[in-house]
């Protein structure tokens, strides 16, 4: 994970916190440390949420469309893992689902189980109070 981005956050105008230059990546954000790809993560999420994507079905269909993923096995192994129903309405508060979630969807993007759960509180907290 040399870009610290677990979840394959791709180069956009938005300039996030803890991003960095990194010239032989030209397709996903580069950070810093390992805080920041998850910090941006919670701020892509409590968006989605914000703006109806409120589910696990519907965050993963936001996240990883058909046209490049298998989205359907994507949601399904979200809501195994994480025992949340696809379909039940999340909110960005609930600081442990959230969490358990993005745990999850770094499972699926990186194939890496962060068992540091301390620095993804920490950088959820640090989603909270940032832009």
């Amino acid at each position: 994970m040399k870009i610290n981005n677990p979840c394959c956050i791709r180069l956009t105008k938005t300039e996030w916190l803890g991003q960095v230059m990194n010239p032989t990546e030209k397709a996903f954000v580069t950070f810093k440390d390992r805080i920041y790809g998850y910090r941006a993560v919670f701020v892509i999420l409590r968006t989605y949420i914000g703006h109806g994507h409120d589910t696990i079905g519907k965050i993963i269909r936001r996240w990883a469309p058909d046209v490049e993923n298998d989205t359907q096995a994507y949601i399904n192994y979200v809501s195994r893992t994480t025992g949340i129903k696809a379909d039940r309405v999340l909110r960005f508060t609930d600081r442990t689902e959230l969490i358990t979630i993005v745990r999850s969807m770094i499972q699926v993007e990186s194939a890496y189980i962060e068992k540091n759960i301390t620095l993804l509180q920490a950088a959820y907290e640090l989603a909270n109070f940032t832009r």
